[in-house]
């Protein structure tokens, strides 16, 4: 049987991983508006950026939810008598 977790770890570990370099790009893209247009105008499109940045990951992550949740059902609804293939 398949180590469920460690797909799991894999997942999140990927998520991080994504999470990881938008922030390093988003960091770098509001550096250079700082010097570009201001302090003011640089911090609130960070922040409308932050705002939308929220609402994405939690869709994604009310997708990936769902679709552990789905992956569980069917892995407990399986035949008995089926056996995995390796």
């Amino acid at each position: 049987m398949a180590d469920v977790s460690g797909r799991t770890s894999e997942v999140w570990k990927g998520t991080r991983r994504g999470a990881g370099w938008a922030l390093g790009v988003g960091t770098v893209v509001s550096v250079a508006a700082l010097l570009r247009d201001g302090p003011r105008q640089t911090l609130k499109a960070a922040m409308k950026a932050g705002l939308r940045g929220r609402e994405v990951a939690a869709e994604m992550s009310e997708q990936v939810r769902d679709l552990y949740a789905e992956a569980q059902v069917e892995h407990a609804t399986r035949p008995a008598d089926r056996t995995v293939a390796p």
